[in-house]
């Protein structure tokens, strides 16, 4: 069966191949059924919110990819840093193995690295904190995004984050 690239380079053809087995084999829990793989998997109620800075795109003028890796960066460092974290592990793992396959995230903006430091100061300030990561490029040493963990979105986060956040587009 040849499967065509939906990329600029769509007129080169690759051809499928099973795939390989892996070198480990994942934990009895994450394994499914052939039933329970077309069910869709069960819902946490957690999200992760990602605050990436807009004056990058407009400012310093970034291209959007090392923007959008900015947010990758951010919310891999948060998942490891607080990997042990009783939301984080049900945010991967899920109530049914499979919290990987339902993970919900939102991308939201500020305008510049003041309004992102000012959010993280809020965040800190918190009755209940909400632990986070904010990353820091090199060798710029600029602060570019901030993730939190996964959560359920408390009143509190909410309230800042709707003050101080809008939707990225």
């Amino acid at each position: 069966m040849l499967l065509q690239r939906a990329t600029p380079l769509s007129q080169h053809f690759i051809r499928s191949r099973p795939l390989l087995p892996l070198p480990f084999a994942p934990p009895a829990r994450a394994m499914s059924t052939p039933t329970a793989e077309n069910d869709p998997p069960k819902p946490t109620g957690l999200v992760m919110q990602i605050i990436i800075r807009r004056d990058l795109l407009t400012v310093h003028k970034w291209p959007t990819g090392p923007l959008l890796a900015q947010s990758a960066h951010a919310a891999t460092a948060v998942l490891h840093k607080y990997r042990d974290h009783p939301d984080v592990r049900k945010y991967l793992e899920g109530e049914d193995g499979r919290g990987w396959e339902g993970m919900r995230k939102v991308v939201l903006e500020v305008p510049d690295e003041n309004s992102l430091q000012e959010v993280a100061t809020k965040i800190d300030n918190l009755a209940n904190p909400i632990p986070y990561h904010l990353w820091i490029e090199q060798p710029e040493n600029s602060p570019t995004a901030l993730a939190l963990i996964p959560n359920k979105r408390p009143k509190q986060l909410k309230k800042i984050l709707d003050e101080h956040c809008k939707l990225f587009d």
